[in-house]
């Protein structure tokens, strides 16, 4: 199961680039998925330092770069409030993994920034769903899917990067599927 939403969430990236190099239809912005890209390491190095499953993580973290680089090119440059919060939320739990050699806290810090990071893309499929890819948005979906069955331990560091993974991905799915 974990291989599995590893490599439909890299798959997801596939439509997704489309949306945005070829159809246009989606504008990417480079603050908030250079976050991403960089929280979502964060949290992969904290979880193979831990030995949890990061299938889809390692496909997350491989798309999250190249549409970073794409915004470089087909972006619309913005900071939010929320892209400095999350900011500073990653680097809080730098500082504590750091300074008390446990990276639960950096899991933690990342995925609430994540969560966070993740408010304005709500807020803008809400109010314009045909701004995102619902084919890259249903893969993602499944792979949250994949990633939560294979849990194998219900601890923060194994279950809390799959769970904020699933929470975003239905929320988005419902946003542009579902309403």
């Amino acid at each position: 199961m974990n291989k599995i939403s590893g490599i439909l969430s890299f798959l997801a990236f596939f439509p997704y680039v489309w949306a945005i190099v070829v159809k246009g239809q989606t504008i990417p912005s480079p603050v908030t998925w250079f976050i991403w890209a960089s929280v979502d390491t964060l949290t992969l190095v904290a979880m193979i330092k831990e030995k949890a499953n990061v299938g889809q993580l390692v496909g997350i973290v491989v798309g999250a770069w190249i549409i970073t680089i794409l915004t470089a090119f087909f972006g619309k440059p913005t900071i939010e409030l929320v892209d400095l919060i999350s900011i500073i939320g990653a680097l809080i739990g730098i500082a504590l993994w750091k300074k008390y050699g446990d990276s639960l806290p950096a899991i933690v810090c990342s995925e609430l920034a994540v969560l966070i990071g993740a408010i304005p893309t709500f807020i803008k499929t809400y109010t314009n769903p045909s701004q995102e890819d619902p084919i890259a948005w249903s893969i993602w979906f499944l792979s949250g899917i994949f990633a939560f069955l294979a849990i194998k331990k219900w601890d923060l560091k194994n279950a809390l990067q799959p769970a904020t993974f699933a929470v975003v991905d239905t929320i988005m799915f419902f946003l542009i599927i579902v309403i």
